[in-house]
């Protein structure tokens, strides 16, 4: 039962450690304050590279992500198509309106302002001006 424990816990700490993978990249740290990161060297400065250590995830676990991703993908589309469904439904049920109000206009109130810019009036018939007649002479 010992031995058992010990080779359980052995194959538990050799699959933890197989995950990932510890990897280290020479980066080169340029501008300002040596803000900007870059895999080559900078330009117009002496080479001058830190190395920065970063997991890589294993084989397994790149393969488990890219099936969460199919599935959660999967998903989304069964969604996105059972929703369409339910509108398709819906308006059908509703009758076809497809406005967003599709309430009747509110009646006019009697105590209203008039309407803008108000009717124009209509114009009144030309009249000539009477003539003047000639001072007698």
């Amino acid at each position: 039962m010992k031995l058992l424990r010990v080779a359980l816990g052995l194959l538990l700490a050799s699959s933890a450690l197989a995950q990932t993978t510890t990897r280290q990249a020479p980066v080169y740290r340029c501008g300002p304050e040596g803000r900007d990161l870059r895999d080559s060297p900078c330009p117009g400065t002496p080479a001058a590279s830190q190395a920065i250590s970063f997991d890589q995830p294993s084989a397994a676990d790149a393969r488990a992500a890219r099936e969460r991703q199919q599935a959660d993908a999967r998903e989304a589309a069964a969604l996105a198509a059972a929703r369409r469904a339910s509108e398709a439904q819906a308006r059908r049920q509703r009758g076809g309106a497809t406005a967003i109000n599709t309430l009747p206009p509110p009646a006019p109130v009697a105590s209203a302002p008039p309407p803008w810019p108000p009717t124009a009036r209509p114009h009144k018939a030309h009249r000539p001006k009477p003539v003047a007649s000639a001072p007698a002479r």
